[in-house]
Protein backbone atom coordinates (compact mmCIF):
# COMPACT_ATOMS: atom_id res chain seq x y z
CA UNK A 1 0.00 0.00 0.00
CA UNK A 2 2.97 1.89 0.74
CA UNK A 3 4.90 1.73 -2.66
CA UNK A 4 1.19 2.46 -4.21
CA UNK A 5 1.15 5.76 -2.74
CA UNK A 6 4.35 6.71 -3.42
CA UNK A 7 3.97 5.83 -6.61
CA UNK A 8 1.12 7.94 -6.80
CA UNK A 9 3.11 10.69 -5.55
CA UNK A 10 5.52 10.23 -8.12
CA UNK A 11 2.99 10.48 -11.31
CA UNK A 12 1.16 13.43 -10.01
CA UNK A 13 4.27 15.53 -9.24
CA UNK A 14 4.86 16.68 -12.32
CA UNK A 15 1.76 17.25 -13.38
CA UNK A 16 1.15 19.98 -10.01
CA UNK A 17 -1.22 18.11 -8.90
CA UNK A 18 0.67 16.88 -5.49
CA UNK A 19 -0.24 20.11 -3.46
CA UNK A 20 -3.80 19.51 -3.71
CA UNK A 21 -3.57 16.05 -2.12
CA UNK A 22 -3.54 15.11 1.30
CA UNK A 23 -1.32 12.70 2.77
CA UNK A 24 -2.95 9.76 3.75
CA UNK A 25 -1.12 9.65 7.37
CA UNK A 26 1.35 11.89 9.18
CA UNK A 27 3.65 10.16 11.69
CA UNK A 28 3.42 11.58 14.89
CA UNK A 29 6.25 13.76 16.19
CA UNK A 30 8.38 12.55 18.95
CA UNK A 31 8.12 13.12 22.22
CA UNK A 32 10.72 15.00 23.61
CA UNK A 33 12.28 14.09 26.85
CA UNK A 34 12.95 16.34 29.70
CA UNK A 35 16.77 17.41 29.84
CA UNK A 36 16.94 17.31 33.35
CA UNK A 37 15.63 14.09 33.79
CA UNK A 38 17.62 11.62 36.78
CA UNK A 39 17.94 8.64 34.52
CA UNK A 40 19.01 8.45 31.07
CA UNK A 41 16.53 7.57 28.75
CA UNK A 42 15.84 5.19 25.91
CA UNK A 43 16.46 6.19 22.77
CA UNK A 44 13.57 7.29 21.14
CA UNK A 45 12.42 5.00 18.14
CA UNK A 46 10.51 6.65 15.50
CA UNK A 47 8.85 5.40 12.58
CA UNK A 48 10.48 6.49 9.29
CA UNK A 49 8.33 9.03 6.99
CA UNK A 50 8.11 8.75 3.58
CA UNK A 51 9.02 12.46 2.27
CA UNK A 52 7.26 13.12 -0.46
CA UNK A 53 9.08 14.44 -3.45
CA UNK A 54 8.77 17.81 -4.28
CA UNK A 55 6.94 18.95 -7.22
CA UNK A 56 8.97 19.42 -10.47
CA UNK A 57 7.94 22.86 -12.22
CA UNK A 58 6.69 21.89 -16.15
CA UNK A 59 8.99 24.05 -19.10
CA UNK A 60 7.26 26.15 -20.74
CA UNK A 61 6.07 24.84 -24.41
CA UNK A 62 7.11 26.77 -27.47
CA UNK A 63 4.59 26.13 -30.19
CA UNK A 64 6.02 25.05 -33.33
CA UNK A 65 6.31 27.77 -36.09
CA UNK A 66 3.45 27.77 -38.34
CA UNK A 67 4.58 26.85 -41.72
CA UNK A 68 1.71 28.77 -43.61
CA UNK A 69 2.86 31.92 -41.66
CA UNK A 70 3.91 34.56 -43.89
CA UNK A 71 6.95 37.59 -42.83
CA UNK A 72 5.42 40.54 -43.17
CA UNK A 73 7.13 44.30 -42.87
CA UNK A 74 5.82 47.56 -42.60
CA UNK A 75 7.40 50.47 -43.63
CA UNK A 76 7.17 54.04 -41.59
CA UNK A 77 5.07 52.57 -38.42
CA UNK A 78 3.07 54.30 -37.09
CA UNK A 79 1.82 55.64 -40.94
CA UNK A 80 0.32 59.19 -41.92
CA UNK A 81 -0.14 59.09 -46.10
CA UNK A 82 0.95 56.08 -47.24
CA UNK A 83 1.68 52.19 -45.98
CA UNK A 84 4.49 50.26 -48.11
CA UNK A 85 4.14 46.26 -47.41
CA UNK A 86 6.71 43.80 -47.86
CA UNK A 87 6.04 40.20 -47.86
CA UNK A 88 8.07 36.83 -48.48
CA UNK A 89 5.19 35.65 -50.78
CA UNK A 90 6.70 34.68 -54.50
CA UNK A 91 3.29 34.98 -56.13
CA UNK A 92 0.04 36.59 -56.12
CA UNK A 93 -1.02 38.48 -52.56
CA UNK A 94 -4.19 39.64 -51.28
CA UNK A 95 -3.26 42.76 -49.12
CA UNK A 96 -5.92 43.96 -46.46
CA UNK A 97 -5.88 46.46 -44.02
CA UNK A 98 -8.54 45.97 -41.25
CA UNK A 99 -9.78 48.62 -38.39
CA UNK A 100 -10.59 47.34 -35.29
CA UNK A 101 -13.53 45.44 -35.53
CA UNK A 102 -11.81 43.59 -37.99
CA UNK A 103 -13.57 44.86 -41.44
CA UNK A 104 -10.93 45.14 -44.49
CA UNK A 105 -11.42 49.02 -45.27
CA UNK A 106 -8.35 48.56 -48.18
CA UNK A 107 -7.51 45.81 -50.32
CA UNK A 108 -5.27 45.16 -53.10
CA UNK A 109 -3.65 42.34 -54.99
CA UNK A 110 -0.71 42.17 -56.67
CA UNK A 111 2.26 39.67 -57.35
CA UNK A 112 4.68 40.39 -54.64
CA UNK A 113 7.96 38.66 -55.43
CA UNK A 114 10.40 41.21 -53.84
CA UNK A 115 8.66 43.95 -55.08
CA UNK A 116 7.05 46.22 -52.12
CA UNK A 117 3.37 47.03 -52.55
CA UNK A 118 2.56 50.73 -51.57
CA UNK A 119 -0.93 51.44 -50.06
CA UNK A 120 -2.51 55.15 -49.88
CA UNK A 121 -3.99 55.04 -46.14
CA UNK A 122 -4.24 59.33 -45.66
CA UNK A 123 -7.85 58.11 -46.17
CA UNK A 124 -8.47 56.35 -43.07
CA UNK A 125 -9.13 57.57 -39.24
CA UNK A 126 -6.35 57.72 -36.88
CA UNK A 127 -6.07 54.23 -35.41
CA UNK A 128 -4.70 50.94 -34.92
CA UNK A 129 -5.05 48.97 -38.08
CA UNK A 130 -4.39 44.93 -38.65
CA UNK A 131 -2.55 44.80 -42.21
CA UNK A 132 -3.44 41.14 -43.61
CA UNK A 133 -1.41 39.34 -46.25
CA UNK A 134 -2.75 36.01 -47.87
CA UNK A 135 -1.03 34.04 -50.26
CA UNK A 136 -2.53 30.72 -51.20
CA UNK A 137 -2.45 28.82 -47.57
CA UNK A 138 -0.14 31.27 -46.31
CA UNK A 139 -1.59 34.18 -44.41
CA UNK A 140 0.30 36.71 -42.20
CA UNK A 141 -0.75 39.39 -40.07
CA UNK A 142 0.84 42.80 -38.54
CA UNK A 143 -0.45 45.67 -36.50
CA UNK A 144 0.02 49.22 -37.75
CA UNK A 145 -1.23 52.85 -36.16
CA UNK A 146 -2.55 55.36 -38.56
CA UNK A 147 -1.67 59.21 -37.59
Amino acid sequence: MKSLVTLVAVLLAPLGLLAQTKPAVKAPAPAKAPAAAAAPAAPAQTAPTAAAPAPLALAPVTPAPDPNALKIKVDQNPIAHTLTVRCDAPGPTRFEINDQEGRPVITKTAMVGTTPTVMKVGALPAGPYVVRCTAGEKRGTKLVQIQ
